[in-house]
């Protein structure tokens, strides 16, 4: 079954090596306005989810943030940060 609607919300689940995400959508503003919201349930694995975020994220026109700490060296001499993208 295929159905169509506007994203309004969304929570997640953390179930071990597998992530349930719960995604509310709405068919019309009238839904909407009498909060009417499908809900549809998805479970993924953890890289499936990585692989969604990151496509997501890239037809969106940014870029995931690496929420990983530098190591020491490279925040001392401030090689932890990104550098700004060129305004070419």
């Amino acid at each position: 079954m295929e159905t169509h609607g506007a994203l309004v919300g969304w929570t997640h689940a953390d179930h071990g090596e597998s992530v349930l995400l719960r995604i509310e959508t709405v068919r019309s503003a009238r839904d909407a306005a009498n909060r009417e919201v499908d809900i549809t349930r998805v479970l993924l694995t953890k890289q499936q989810a990585i692989v969604l975020a990151n496509y997501l994220a890239k037809v969106a026109g940014q870029e995931l943030l690496d929420q990983k700490r530098p190591c020491f060296f490279r925040r001392l001499f401030g090689l932890g940060q990104s550098l700004p993208a060129s305004s070419s």
